[in-house]
């Protein structure tokens, strides 16, 4: 049996409408827009902006009130709760954690803050012989790790002073990665970069794990540039860098 297909021309005008509507959702995250903002800001004629407003408001992305005109509607805040609960960050993370382990064959680390610590809260393990180890729920003081510098990248200068009065922190914090060395006693040398959420807040750091005969002087800077892009790509993936 022929089946008709959608042509060319109204598979636009479907594309265009849609968007049309996500401009208009767009445009009223300030909070209450009227009929005439909306056909100003989006080039819109009012019938088509009258239109596109009412079927957003009858799938409750908007509600409307006479006087002030459209708002988001509650919908969306339940959409965004089942996105939120969707996105677990050691779920968006692993693949990532995975990937960097993989191409670099140290081991990667996921932690949060915990009070004076860091939590272990996702690891891909190392593809070396002889590999540093640590396990999802380990607990290291932010004092003594790569990643605790990373998480404290932001603080406040007496707060980084606290921990580490010996660093400079603008340096760190203009590089997007810390280092830290343990040549004395598990002759550890990590590096760690900060993870951001949607709102530019770092909300947990990675961090690649190695020993000083698998990460000599000019393996470093590579690490470096591997980690920060792992973090920069687990932080996107949170929200954080899309254009508002």
């Amino acid at each position: 049996m022929f089946m008709p297909t959608d042509t060319p021309d109204k598979a636009e005008r479907v594309s265009q409408t849609l968007l049309r509507a996500l401009d208009i959702l767009d445009a009223a995250r300030g909070g209450p827009v009227a009929l005439t903002e909306l056909e100003r800001r989006l080039g819109l004629t009012r019938s088509t902006a009258h239109r596109l407003a009412s079927a957003l408001v009858d799938r409750r992305l908007l509600t409307h009130d006479a006087r002030k005109g459209y708002r988001l509607g509650p919908k969306l805040m339940d959409l965004g709760f089942q996105a939120r609960e969707a996105t677990s960050l050691a779920a968006v993370a692993q693949p990532i954690l995975d990937g960097l382990s993989q191409s670099m064959e140290d081991a990667s680390n996921l932690g949060v803050p915990d009070g004076d610590h860091v939590v272990y809260i996702a690891r891909s393990p190392s593809r070396r012989r002889v590999a540093v180890r640590h396990q999802v729920g380990d607990r290291n003081r932010i004092s003594t790790t790569a990643l605790g510098r990373a998480l404290m990248l932001d603080a406040p200068a007496e707060s980084w002073v606290a921990y580490f009065p010996d660093e400079a922190q603008p340096v760190a914090k203009a590089v997007g990665a810390a280092w830290h060395f343990d040549e004395a006693g598990d002759c550890i040398r990590c590096v760690a970069a900060p993870i951001r959420d949607a709102s530019g807040a770092i909300v947990a750091a990675l961090s690649l794990s190695s020993i000083p005969q698998y990460m000599p002087e000019d393996r470093m800077a590579q690490a470096e540039r591997e980690v920060i892009d792992a973090a920069d790509a687990i932080s996107r993936r949170l929200g954080w860098g899309w254009e508002t």
